[in-house]
């Protein structure tokens, strides 16, 4: 054989590596992605991460390759690289400002308020935010100085795309732990964990096929934990209910997710009747959901009449609001339902035509209640004109209703909370008979950092108690000063009409303030002691029930707004089946906390779902099985609640949503 001969035989048997052109650059790109969010990989994430990459960049380079010229791929890999570097930087950037990872199924309803404040937006973006540009900085070098060599059949580098995507598979739920990362991934039940644990790239893929595929839910029924002390229960009562309706529906049921629902809820425990049962029971009810309520807005000297509710009426030190993927229309919903929302949608809007026969407004409604709702913005955001008559509302007022009234003031940003309230005590004179008054605020939203109405008008009076507070705080304690002067009306409203000694006011805040340094925040509300559980003490929230004969009692069970349904039910002894609602009444002693990334926070300590640690509190031990039972437990919650909306499940159970007791 001649020297020329064997030199073009050497030449075909090599391979092929212009797919490192892309390979390189999105490698670089996740590494930094993963490091300034999550840290180091670990082992199994570096291979799952390097399978995938492998097999993308080798399918683009071979598609591309198809055209013959090297022109295409250069023009196509630069697309890819300026796309997934801009895509991985606003979702770093939406994680500061929203607490969330964004998706396609709630990006459009995110959209529209980053929208409004674009420039707030990209000043939350850190320094360390811009290096995801290494993506296309990195692309371009390649191409301009390194000659990979692209000769060669195609076959090889196609063989190892391949093969690079055959063991991707198996390797998911390598080191898994407590989580199946198949299971979340299948289901997208944790948009945290797929990014962590399979990369930012892997996760945009996914999050489009989500959109099109939904997994079945997979249901592990196992004995819940009960590691609580026993809950001392009122004797002279008893929760019993007939379910003899309930059994004979489920016998003859088909839908075999329904067949599930149906035997994981009727075989649920039946929380009993405790001493706070019907403490309440008659009363009037103002529940008011506020506007980015945090400890910071409940001040002795600046917002006195909140200060006064909280110390002096029930106050719940544990209690915590989740950030859901759109947080006020989820945390409002889900204290309507008690059910835990989707995390690839808003969820309140995607299912907003659903009833909710079990609902808290249909509850009270189905006692002789009148309920209405009132709110200072209009259906932008959320659809409540349509939401919250299927939640038992019987009317809402937004601001265009308030507007009507041509006396009523129109400011610079949100509008102003004293006047919702004065709006709704207007409603409230025309009502005989107990009423269920639900309110909605606005005027605490952000921004802060710009000058509006309500974020300057008390700014003389805050310097004079704070004066080295940053302007934002000052301006949103102005706005929370707006807040409290209505409560103030309200009170004065209660009392001087004979409503004070019956009526319950109930507060609780829909997500932490937006965009504020929470070590300042915390720094800021020394006075409640900002002990907290790692990232997830931001979630931890004010919950407050006032009325004036109340003794000031600050109740240590953990607890969310998941919860909330079933204990005022409990509260004000309202015709409840105990096993429909995903949260707990907590007076039955300490609930589970589940955040929106899966985490989970009890009185044994916090388990973060990420890096699969349980970290329990100082002092507390806990049995091996622990952990893996309030997890199973977790992911049951979760699950389930996902199998009752995609089968509109308490509507397609009506006639079981408002039980039939079994008398003693």
């Amino acid at each position: 054989m001649s020297k020329k001969q064997h030199k073009k035989k050497k030449t075909k048997l090599r391979f092929n590596l212009s797919f490192l052109y892309l390979f390189i650059p999105m490698f670089l790109l996740e590494t930094v992605f993963h490091f300034v969010q999550f840290g180091l990989f670990d082992i199994f994430t570096f291979l799952r991460i390097i399978l995938f990459l492998l097999f993308l960049s080798i399918f683009i380079w071979f598609i591309c390759s198809l055209f013959k010229k090297k022109k295409v791929y250069f023009i196509v890999g630069l697309i890819i690289m300026i796309w997934f570097s801009a895509y991985s930087f606003v979702e770093l950037i939406f994680k500061n400002f929203m607490g969330d990872f964004y998706s396609f199924g709630t990006v459009s309803d995110g959209a529209g308020r980053i929208a409004q404040y674009a420039l707030i937006f990209l000043s939350a973006a850190k320094i360390p935010y811009y290096f995801c540009f290494i993506g296309i900085i990195s692309y371009l070098l390649l191409w301009k100085f390194v000659k990979f060599n692209d000769h060669g059949p195609v076959q090889l580098p196609l063989i190892v795309g391949i093969l690079s995507f055959l063991l991707m598979i198996p390797c998911i739920n390598l080191g898994s732990g407590v989580n199946s990362i198949f299971d979340v991934y299948n289901s997208f039940s944790n948009k945290t964990i797929i990014i962590d644990k399979m990369g930012i790239e892997h996760f945009f893929f996914r999050d489009l096929s989500a959109l099109f595929y939904k997994a079945p839910e997979k249901i592990i029924i196992e004995d819940d934990p009960d590691d609580d002390p026993p809950v001392e229960t009122v004797t002279v009562k008893k929760r019993a209910f007939d379910d003899s309706e309930w059994k004979a529906i489920a016998a003859n049921e088909e839908n075999s997710n329904m067949q599930t629902l149906d035997s994981y809820l009727m075989n649920r425990k039946i929380t009993q009747p405790n001493e706070m049962t019907g403490k309440f029971e008659g009363y009037n009810f103002i529940y008011f959901m506020v506007e980015a309520f945090d400890y910071l807005a409940i001040d002795k000297d600046l917002t006195p009449t909140l200060y006064k509710m909280y110390t002096e009426g029930y106050s719940y030190y544990n209690h915590y609001t989740p950030l859901y993927s759109c947080a006020t229309g989820e945390s409002e919903w889900v204290s309507y339902t008690s059910i835990f929302p989707y995390v690839n949608t808003c969820t309140p809007n995607y299912v907003a035509a659903i009833n909710y026969p079990h609902a808290l407004g249909y509850l009270f409604k189905n006692e002789g209640y009148t309920t209405f709702g009132i709110h200072n913005w209009r259906d932008e955001f959320y659809e409540r004109k349509m939401i919250l008559p299927n939640c038992g509302i019987d009317t809402f007022y937004d601001i265009d209703d308030i507007w009507q009234d041509t006396s009523i003031q129109h400011t610079d940003g949100w509008q102003s909370d004293s006047m919702l309230i004065e709006q709704a005590i207007k409603h409230i004179k025309e009502i005989n008979g107990p009423y269920f008054c639900d309110i909605i605020t606005s005027v605490m939203h952000f921004p802060y950092e710009e000058s509006t109405y309500w974020g300057d008008h008390y700014l003389d009076q805050i310097n004079e108690i704070h004066p080295d507070w940053g302007i934002d705080y000052k301006r949103y304690m102005s706005k929370c000063m707006d807040f409290d002067h209505g409560l103030q009306i309200l009170l004065d409203y209660l009392e001087s009409s004979g409503q004070a000694d019956n009526t319950i006011i109930c507060i609780y805040p829909d997500h932490r303030p937006y965009w504020m340094d929470y070590d300042t925040v915390m720094e800021y509300t020394r006075w409640i002691d900002p002990n907290r559980f790692g990232e997830n003490g931001i979630y931890r929230s004010p919950f407050i029930i006032y009325n004036k004969n109340l003794d000031g009692t600050v109740n240590y069970n953990y607890c969310s707004t998941l919860d909330h349904v079933p204990t005022i039910a409990n509260l004000f002894d309202l015709n409840y089946d105990p096993r429909l609602y995903m949260g707990t009444d907590l007076y039955n002693g300490n609930n589970t906390v589940i955040l929106a990334n899966g985490n989970w926070i009890t009185d044994k300590g916090w388990y973060d779902t990420t890096s699969e640690t349980f970290y329990p509190n100082v002092g507390v031990e806990v049995d091996d099985g622990y952990v893996s039972k309030t997890n199973n437990a977790v992911q049951n919650t979760i699950r389930i609640s996902y199998l009752i909306l995609d089968e509109d499940y308490h509507q397609n159970r009506r006639s079981i949503c408002y039980p039939k007791k079994i008398e003693e």
